[in-house]
């Protein structure tokens, strides 16, 4: 039983002494050092120096500086009228009433006219020998005198009469509805066979081309506008200035904001469009602003990610403020002309090897 002790503890003593060779091994397998990491591919923008004027945003609507609802001055029966939709030019008929009953006051009015004209020629004549007769004191003259005195109020009745044909040619007339400018029907406020008294509306009338946008505005920003000011339009994700048409300096009591008209001539879409007009809110500032893109956000704080001289990456912590035209007012140790990475900088870490690529062409036009 003695030798199996000697042999447990000879194998413990040749483990013991494996060992270090065991380590030595493991140790010689290892790599010497970690890998660095590779080159962050990313683009960059400069930061600029901008001069920035803050600006309130409200909403407005485009609308149409010519749009009416065109009534009629006669009544009538309609015996036509332009359908929805229809463009019309200035002068063109919207709606036609029966003019029967003018059609034969007119003709009566022209029978009038042949007859005072006629009586007016035979007065003339007589007048002439009347005269002559007169002259030579073969007539009293107070007979004369009669005879012209007749012959005036058959001139007066003519003009009576004209003056009647003229008006009932005015109502015939009117018995058209015109367009008064170009436009297209938006809404036909009467139908085929009514009956249309004065002054009712014949249909809608829309100018399409001499479109503005109607906004109000607080009146606290009045001290910031005026006739000519420009303000900024933005309509379906693009964003254009314009300058300020029309501008009416009083408030409404209960909302206390002010009318702007804006006109759009350039902005091609329907009347009634909603759209958001930036208003200037504060005197302008030079700032340093930064692409849109280049500001990350995180709850701990927003930063940029700049290129240092040696083309690595650092984290600068910012401020943001307003925006503008896809530029950022931001405060911090940023500087306009500073390289700042606009596109794969959520990815890259501070002291990071960057690699430095062109912008593509959807980030280049912000």
């Amino acid at each position: 039983m003695r030798p199996l002790p000697k042999l447990l503890l000879a194998t413990a003593l040749a483990g013991v002494l494996a060992l270090p060779l065991i380590k030595w091994d493991a140790d010689a397998s290892a790599p010497s050092a970690k890998p660095d990491a590779p080159p962050a591919i990313v683009s960059v923008a400069p930061a600029v120096s901008a001069a920035f004027a803050p600006r309130h945003w409200s909403p407005g609507s485009v609308i149409s500086r010519r749009d009416a609802r065109i009534a009629g001055e006669q009544d009538g029966r309609v015996v036509d009228v332009a359908e929805v939709g229809q463009r019309v030019r200035k002068g063109q008929a919207l709606a036609v009433l029966d003019d029967t009953a003018l059609r034969l006051r007119e003709q009566e009015g022209q029978a009038d006219l042949a007859r005072i004209q006629a009586q007016l020629a035979m007065a003339n004549r007589q007048e002439q020998r009347y005269a002559q007769l007169a002259a030579q004191q073969n007539i009293a003259r107070a007979q004369y005198e009669q005879l012209r005195a007749d012959r005036d109020v058959l001139v007066q009745e003519r003009a009576r009469v004209l003056a009647q044909l003229a008006q009932t040619r005015h109502q015939r007339n009117q018995m058209v509805v015109r367009a008064p400018f170009d436009g297209i029907v938006a809404e036909r406020l009467t139908q085929l066979g009514e009956y249309l008294v004065t002054g009712g509306a014949v249909a809608r009338l829309v100018d399409t081309g001499a479109q503005e946008v109607r906004v109000r505005a607080p009146v606290d920003l009045a001290r910031h506008l005026a006739t000519g000011t420009e303000v900024r339009v933005r309509s379906a994700g693009e964003e254009r200035a314009y300058p300020v048409s029309a501008l009416v300096p009083v408030g409404d009591e209960a909302s206390r904001q002010l009318e702007l008209r804006i006109a759009v001539p350039d902005l091609d879409i329907p009347v009634g469009t909603a759209v958001d007009v930036g208003l200037p809110s504060a005197a302008t500032r030079t700032v340093v602003a930064v692409p849109r893109d280049a500001v990350i956000l995180r709850r701990e704080g927003d930063f940029v990610m700049r290129v240092d001289g040696a083309g690595n990456a650092e984290r600068v912590p910012v401020e943001t403020g307003a925006e503008v035209e896809g530029l950022v007012e931001v405060t911090g140790r940023v500087s306009a002309g500073d390289r700042l990475i606009v596109r794969g900088g959520e990815r890259v870490e501070p002291g990071q090897a960057l690699e430095i690529q062109p912008l593509g062409p959807t980030v280049a036009m912000r």
